[in-house]
């Protein structure tokens, strides 16, 4: 009894001695810190954007700035909404949840690091006006003193007044009222239910639930909140369902100005290592990339012939960057249809040693295991080459490849060059564009960047340089580029790609009068198209455009008809008053090929040494894969002859006449003689031979090489024959005698 008595004690001292050091440490982080209520002003908002030659392009600053709502004044049911979103106990509380903050602080252990903080509305509203985003003890230690000042100071309305004028909805939005401005073009006063449950489920992750970046998240959240509204019995049923099926926002004024532009600038911003939205609330300078001109150029760029929505990204090649973005239907991911084939297919197997652009495929009706795609029209080639199967942007060679390939390197591929295919997406369709969530044509742009980029690739930025309202730089990017492929891939790939311009689908960017590489892709169904698409580029831009709609109403333009006009027009413009740079050149290797064994047995074979330049072209492979095969056909010359006798006459089958000439010999009672020396058909016939004679052949086939002399293949004796009867006399019964 005594040792657990002196056990109880001790524990209970050593109780007594945390609680003191946990005391003096809460005293000694929290001395002198004291509420600030001029931090409660509501933001000022402005954000100053310049393009790339630090011009200015815009400031981000609504008229709603500054503005303060009163809780009075706005329907009940937007205040109620935040409360159920963030602190359904708020009015019953004195601004801490201890109980959570105990949850919280037992997951922070278990996991290591801080994963929750249990924040109240009253804990919210002082760690964003009064206290640094950093998450130490230390700050959660000054926030719950400074929460304790903050509820003897101020009535929960008051709170949460404050509350509502001062929190961060995203978009470079601060207080309520220049959210409801933003998103809905109304006052704060007007909202309905489902608009303040919207703006309350999105200040816990606006670019997550944004209804322009996300709109299903967002919808979901928002129901999530009205159902939540519900069962604290701020709305009924009828009013809960009623705002359920209430539409969310549409951004309307997407092409007007450089919308799109500076809204991926606000998107990009909030995702940088700096960005802390309440120590930003003073304003700041973003520094862009934008072309001015060239962004002005894409704004205005129509044609009457325009019967749907489109895009237009142009890249900075050079600097991995967006110098002008334009789009009609806002920031949507669609699938890339054939756009995807040089990203997902031929690039990944020339990088892994598959193929080369020379390469010989079968272009047939195929059958994958169930998987049977087809041809555009259903029509089918025969061999192609693989750079004409991606020229012509045959489907049946692209999943053949895939297949060898195998989808799970592909998707690695893919993943490295920003474009982040779904787990599903690991099958033979994503040769042909099947993505489960597809990919914005900024990522599409920026993924074909790598292949004018040597094989280099980073994901396209539109900011290069922020700095506070004093001129204090906070963030300048570090460009990083990352290795996808081979400067020798990338250099096949451009050669590819420059037949898609001079002789496939891309053939409208052949009016240029630059050399340039471009592919076309389109999504659609017998009834219509849904996306259409052209990418093309050069050594200094990279110009993506896409055309559709996106409510996915069908249109009839393909990826070879406006898209490709659109983005010749805009390279056109790009280069008025001067050449692009020729593409990087890798270490690609040139070689000699046997067109005859290429073109007759689908074999890729190094050309003989001295075959004629007639039956020899020229390909590319990368260093380390040239064919280390030489043709048979002039490596050795054969003639494979054989012989038949037939009205006094021999007649000598020839193989490979299209390909030598013959010296061919005749033997007759010890005299040779000379019966061709030349080309001949493929049947040479010896006539008016004696008969009851006996003949000996010899065929030597060769050919005259580049140097011009005569190369000799193999001389092959054929069997002898004889000359049994005169064929020119006939018997009694008037016929011809046979040999």
């Amino acid at each position: 009894m005594k040792i657990l008595k002196r056990s109880l004690l001790v524990l209970l001292c050593l109780l007594l001695a945390a609680v003191a050091a946990a005391g003096t440490y809460y005293f000694s982080v929290t001395r002198g810190v004291r509420l600030d209520a001029s931090k409660f002003e509501p933001a000022a908002a402005s954000m100053s954007i310049y393009d790339k030659n630090d011009a200015p392009v815009a400031t981000v600053a609504r008229g709603s700035a500054k503005k303060s709502v009163l809780l009075a004044d706005l329907p009940e049911y937007v205040p109620q909404a935040f409360i159920a979103a963030e602190d359904k106990h708020f009015y019953s509380h004195h601004g801490l949840d201890y109980k959570g903050m105990a949850r919280a602080a037992l997951k922070n252990m278990k996991a290591g690091a801080f994963k929750q903080g249990a924040s109240t509305i009253s804990q919210q509203l002082v760690k964003n006006t009064q206290l640094s985003p950093e998450r130490t003890i230390r700050r959660k230690l000054q926030e719950i003193k400074l929460t304790r000042q903050l509820e003897r100071r101020y009535t929960k309305d008051e709170i949460l007044e404050l509350y509502l004028n001062t929190i961060y909805f995203g978009h470079a939005c601060y207080g309520i009222a220049d959210a409801a401005d933003y998103y809905f073009g109304k006052k704060a006063q007007d909202l309905t239910a489902a608009e303040g449950a919207m703006l309350a489920a999105l200040i816990r992750s606006p670019n997550t639930y944004s209804p322009f970046a996300n709109a299903e998240k967002c919808l979901a959240a928002r129901n999530s909140v009205l159902t939540r509204m519900y069962g604290l019995g701020y709305l009924n049923e009828s009013a809960c369902e009623a705002a359920k099926n209430e539409s969310l926002p549409t951004r309307e004024d997407n092409a007007i100005g450089a919308q799109s532009y500076l809204d991926a600038v606000r998107r990009e911003f909030e995702t940088l290592p700096i960005f802390a939205p309440y120590s930003l609330r003073g304003g700041c300078k973003v520094y862009t990339y934008m072309d001015a001109p060239l962004q002005e150029y894409a704004e205005t760029l129509k044609t009457t012939a325009d019967r749907s929505g489109k895009s237009i990204v142009i890249c900075d090649n050079g600097q991995f960057a967006v110098s002008a973005l334009y789009s009609t239907e806002g920031r949507i991911a669609r699938p890339p249809g054939s756009a995807i084939k040089p990203l997902a297919v031929y690039a990944p197997a020339i990088e892994e040693g598959l193929l080369s652009p020379c390469t010989p495929l079968l272009d047939e009706k195929t059958n994958f295991d169930g998987y049977a795609p087809s041809n555009y029209n259903d029509k089918y080639y025969g061999y192609v080459s693989a750079g004409e199967a991606l020229a012509k942007s045959l489907n049946i060679p692209a999943v053949k490849v895939m297949q060898q390939l195998g989808p799970e390197k592909s998707v690695r591929y893919l993943t490295r060059l920003g474009l982040h295919p779904h787990e599903n997406d690991k099958n033979l369709s994503l040769a042909l564009g099947g993505m489960t969530r597809g990919c914005t044509l900024t990522e599409l742009a920026g993924a074909y960047t790598s292949f004018a980029c040597g094989g280099l690739f980073a994901p396209p930025a539109f900011i290069r340089k922020v700095e506070d309202g004093a001129g204090n730089v906070l963030y300048e990017r570090d460009t990083a580029p990352l290795r996808v492929f081979g400067k020798d891939t990338a250099e096949l790939i451009n050669e590819m790609l420059e037949r898609s311009v001079t002789n496939g689908t891309a053939k409208k960017l052949a009016a240029l009068p630059f050399p340039v590489c471009a592919k076309t892709g389109t999504c659609g169904n017998d009834a219509g198209n849904t996306d259409a698409y052209c990418v093309g580029y050069t050594a200094e831009h990279t110009v993506a455009v896409w055309m559709g709609n996106a409510d996915n109403s069908l249109t009839d333009i393909s990826g070879g008809g406006l898209p490709s006009h659109y983005a010749m027009l805009l390279l056109k413009e790009i280069y008025k008053e001067k050449r692009p740079a020729p593409l990087p050149e890798g270490d690609a290797a040139v070689c000699r090929i046997d067109r005859a064994s290429y073109e007759r047995d689908h074999v890729v074979a190094l050309a003989s040494e001295y075959e004629p330049d007639a039956f020899v072209m020229t390909a590319h492979f990368k260093k380390d894969q040239t064919p280390r095969n030489v043709t048979s056909i002039f490596g050795q010359p054969t003639a494979n002859a054989s012989i038949t006798c037939k009205n006094n006459s021999v007649c000598i089958e020839l193989c490979g006449a299209e390909y030598y000439a013959y010296l061919i010999e005749r033997e007759n009672n010890g005299k040779k003689q000379k019966v061709l020396d030349g080309s001949t058909p493929g049947l040479f016939t010896d006539k008016n031979l004696a008969f009851k004679e006996k003949y000996t052949y010899t065929v030597t086939p060769y050919y005259i090489g580049n140097n011009g002399e005569r190369i000799y293949g193999k001389k092959e004796t054929l069997p002898a024959v004889y000359i049994k009867t005169d064929q020119n006399k006939k018997d009694e019964y008037g016929e011809w005698w046979k040999n």
